[in-house]
C-alpha cells in the first residue's frame, strides 16, 4: 500500500503541474496570429497531435498496443494489459500570411503549445479507460487598422483589435470488448473557457488611450461514442473498421465588457448571456494492416453545425467535412533475454483536407495539408513521437487571407507496470 500510495501521489502531482503548464503555454502562445480565429469560438483543431498525426490524422480505425488514440475510445482495448500509458504531446506552428491584394507573404510567426496530456490504461482483458486534458479551440488574432483622418486633414485616432483565449476540454474515456472482433467505447467531456477581444483606441493629440475589453465565458459538455470491428491478426492482412458519433450541449455562460484607461477600469457593462451551439458529428474509418507492419488508412468526418450568426458581416456556422488518407510502417524487434517482440520505430505519411465550420462572406475556408513523421523506442518504457505538417488555408484568389504553415509535433509516451501487478497482485 505504501508503494502504491506514494507512486499515485507522484503521478497526481505531475499531472497537476502539467495541467498548469498547459495553461501557461496557451497564455504565452500569442506569436502566431490566426486571422480566422476571430470567428465563433476560434480555430477548432480536428487533427491528431500524437502518433496518428503523421498518417493524415486517420485514427478512427487504428488500434495499437503502444499509443493512445483520442479519435476513437473503442481503441482503448488494444493497449497492452496491466500497463499505464502517460502521454504528453505538443505542437508548434510556423505561419506566413498573404492578404487580399498583396503579392508577397507577411513575416513569419511561430509558437509552441502543449496540446494534450493523457493517462490511459487497460486494467483487464475486456476493459480500459483514460482521462486527460486538451484545448478544444483557440483564439489568437491581431489587427491594426489605418489611422482615421479628421475633416481638417490631420491624422486621427488609431485602432487595434486583439483576441485571445479558447475552449479547454477535460475528458474521461472507457473502452470495452464486446466480442472476439468488436470493441466499443465512450468519451465524456467537460468544455470550459473564455474568449477575449480587446479594441484599443489611441490619439496622441487628444491624449486618448482607451481599451474596450469584451469577454465571453462558456461551459458545456459532450459525449463521443465509438465502435470498432477488426478481423483476427496473423493473417496476411488484418482489416479494421471504425465508427464514431458525438453530440453535446450548447456552450453557455455570460458576457461582459470593461472599458479601461491607464490600466484602470472606469466602466463595466453586463452583456447578458453567452451562447454558442455545438455540432453533432460522425466519422467513419478503415485500416488494412499486413504482417510486415504496413498500415493503410482512410477516414471521413462530418460535423453538423446548426445555423447561427457569428461576429462578422455575412458570416454564420454551417456543416463541415474532413477527409484524410495515410500509411504507416512499424518495425518490430525482439528483446534478446526474453525473446519477446516490441515496436522499435514507425514511419508514416498522409494527406488531409477540410473546410471551416463557418461561411465567411458567403464562402467556406478550405484547408489542405501533407503530413509525415515517425516515432522511436528510446528505451523499454519511453517512446518519442515526431511529425511535420505542411498546409495551406484560404485562397487570396477567392478574396480570402491565405495562410501557409508548417506544423510540427513532438511528444512522449511513458509506460509503466500497473501498481498491483508490480506488487504481485492480479
Amino acid at each position: 500500500m505504501g508503494y502504491s500510495s506514494h507512486k499515485a501521489g507522484v503521478l497526481i502531482v505531475g499531472i497537476l503541474l502539467l495541467t498548469q503548464l498547459l495553461g501557461m503555454q496557451k497564455a504565452k502562445a500569442q506569436n502566431v496570429t490566426s486571422p480566422y480565429s476571430i470567428l465563433g469560438i476560434g480555430d477548432i483543431d480536428t487533427k491528431d497531435v500524437g502518433r496518428y498525426s503523421v498518417s493524415g490524422s486517420t485514427g478512427i480505425s487504428r488500434r495499437n498496443a503502444i499509443s493512445y488514440n483520442f479519435s476513437n475510445p473503442a481503441s482503448l482495448t488494444s493497449l497492452a494489459p496491466k500497463v499505464m500509458n502517460f502521454e504528453l504531446m505538443g505542437s508548434g506552428r510556423i505561419s506566413a500570411f498573404k492578404s487580399v491584394g498583396q503579392d508577397t507573404l507577411s513575416a513569419v510567426s511561430k509558437d509552441f503549445v502543449i496540446r494534450r496530456i493523457t493517462m490511459a490504461f487497460r486494467n483487464s482483458a475486456k476493459t480500459a479507460f483514460a482521462f486527460g486534458l486538451r484545448p478544444y479551440s483557440s483564439v489568437n488574432y491581431k489587427y491594426e487598422l489605418p489611422n482615421a483622418v479628421y475633416s481638417d486633414g490631420t491624422a486621427g485616432y488609431s485602432k487595434t483589435i486583439e483576441g485571445s483565449g479558447g475552449i479547454n476540454q477535460v475528458y474521461g474515456s472507457f473502452g470495452y470488448v464486446l466480442g472476439e472482433n468488436w470493441s466499443a467505447g465512450i468519451t465524456a467531456s467537460y468544455l470550459f473557457g473564455s474568449t477575449q477581444k480587446n479594441t484599443t483606441y489611441t490619439d496622441a493629440l487628444l491624449n486618448l488611450d482607451i481599451t474596450k475589453e469584451e469577454y465571453s465565458f462558456y461551459s458545456g459538455a459532450s459525449v463521443l461514442g465509438g465502435l470498432q470491428y477488426y478481423t483476427r491478426p496473423g493473417k496476411r492482412w488484418q482489416h479494421t473498421v471504425g465508427l464514431t458519433v458525438s453530440a453535446g450541449t450548447s456552450l453557455k455562460g455570460y458576457a461582459k465588457t470593461d472599458y479601461v484607461q491607464a490600466d484602470s477600469i472606469f466602466l463595466t457593462q453586463s452583456d447578458g448571456k453567452a451562447l454558442f451551439k455545438m455540432p453533432v458529428s460522425a466519422g467513419l474509418g478503415y485500416t488494412a494492416t499486413n504482417r510486415q507492419g504496413l498500415s493503410i488508412s482512410l477516414e471521413a468526418d462530418y460535423y453538423h453545425w446548426p445555423y447561427q450568426v457569428i461576429n462578422y458581416t455575412n458570416s454564420y456556422t454551417a456543416p463541415s467535412v474532413r477527409f484524410a488518407a495515410g500509411w504507416e510502417y512499424a518495425k518490430q524487434a525482439q528483446y534478446t533475454l526474453t525473446n519477446t517482440s516490441y515496436e522499435k520505430y514507425y514511419l508514416g505519411m498522409g494527406l488531409n483536407a477540410q473546410n471551416s465550420y463557418f461561411y465567411l462572406n458567403g464562402a467556406k475556408i478550405w484547408e489542405y495539408a501533407v503530413t509525415m513523421g515517425g516515432g522511436y523506442n528510446l528505451s523499454g518504457n519511453l517512446y518519442l513521437h515526431t511529425g511535420l505538417e505542411f498546409g495551406l488555408r484560404g485562397f487570396s484568389s477567392a478574396g480570402q487571407v491565405q495562410e501557409r504553415y508548417t506544423r510540427f509535433t513532438l511528444g512522449f509516451t511513458i509506460k509503466d507496470i500497473w501498481f498491483r501487478s508490480r506488487l504481485g497482485g492480479n
